[in-house]
């Protein structure tokens, strides 16, 4: 099985979530997982990592004290993936670590207050927050970079060599967003075409959905079939998946600030090997 160190996560995926219960190759499950999903893939899949990771993380970080030091220590989330965490981790965990995050920052604040605090006026918000906090480094962010990576590549084969094909036009392909990345991945431009052919149908199939809810709803006759969640659907086509999309927001303000002749704000940096809870 392919996916290098993603590999306990896919043969999870097919085991839990495909109902698979033999060995399938990463091909296999794409192709499962584009019959199954309503809207993109890509983001689908993203979200089943981040969730994988989180529910087992959450787990250590309640039980495990040197766990807890890392964290407090490298400030691990950003906001996108503290409110994903919070809807996994239980309160308590929640709690345990804030109060130990509280005392982090309060030391901080202490040491702020014995020298001059004249130039925090004329200092960047970005350096004041490091100051308060300490650097920051979001390891889900970095496992979602990573796992994105791979996710393409695979579907960029299995597009090419034809595998996925059938699959991936009768599925809801991908979001925009993440349509921009995989066309950058394809091999050759037959292969694009055919995605950007395939998109053009998926796009005006859900156009067609949406005029069925308009026409439904003015007539006050809702069947509720296909295309009763038609506008929360085309909300993903465009935008992606609330939560999944970072990775390509991050890629644009590079791209816009460097088409202005402008740097992009600083970020964290991503760790190598992102999210050490891995076990296989």
């Amino acid at each position: 099985m392919e996916g290098g160190r993603f590999e306990e996560f896919w043969r999870r995926l097919a085991d839990s979530r495909l109902n698979a219960h033999e060995e399938m190759p990463v091909e296999a499950i794409l192709e499962r997982v584009l019959g199954t999903w309503r809207t993109c893939a890509v983001c689908n899949l993203l979200w089943e990592r981040a969730f994988y990771l989180a529910s087992r993380w959450q787990y250590l970080l309640d039980e495990d004290p040197s766990e807890q030091a890392h964290f407090v220590a490298s400030q691990t989330w950003c906001n996108r993936h503290a409110w994903f965490f919070k809807e996994v981790a239980s309160p308590r965990t929640l709690g345990r670590l804030h109060r130990r995050l509280h005392a982090r920052v309060i030391e901080r604040m202490n040491g702020l207050l014995k020298g001059d605090l004249s130039r925090l006026a004329a200092d960047d918000p970005a350096q004041i927050f490091q100051d308060l906090v300490g650097e920051r480094a979001c390891r889900l962010c970095g496992d979602e970079a990573a796992f994105q990576k791979v996710v393409l590549s695979e579907l960029a084969r299995g597009l090419a060599s034809g595998a996925l094909r059938s699959a991936f036009a009768a599925s809801a392909g991908c979001c925009l967003p993440h349509l921009a990345a995989l066309l950058c991945t394809l091999p050759d431009g037959d292969t694009a075409r055919f995605l950007l052919e395939t998109s053009v149908d998926q796009l005006s199939r859900s156009a067609n959905e949406l005029d069925i809810y308009e026409a439904e709803t003015e007539s006050r006759k809702r069947r509720y079939g296909a295309a009763a969640d038609a506008p929360t659907r085309a909300l993903v086509h465009w935008t992606g998946q609330r939560g999944m999309g970072q990775v390509w927001y991050e890629r644009e303000s590079l791209f816009r600030a460097s088409w202005s002749g402008g740097s992009p704000a600083a970020s964290g940096t991503l760790a190598d090997d992102p999210v050490g809870v891995e076990v296989q």
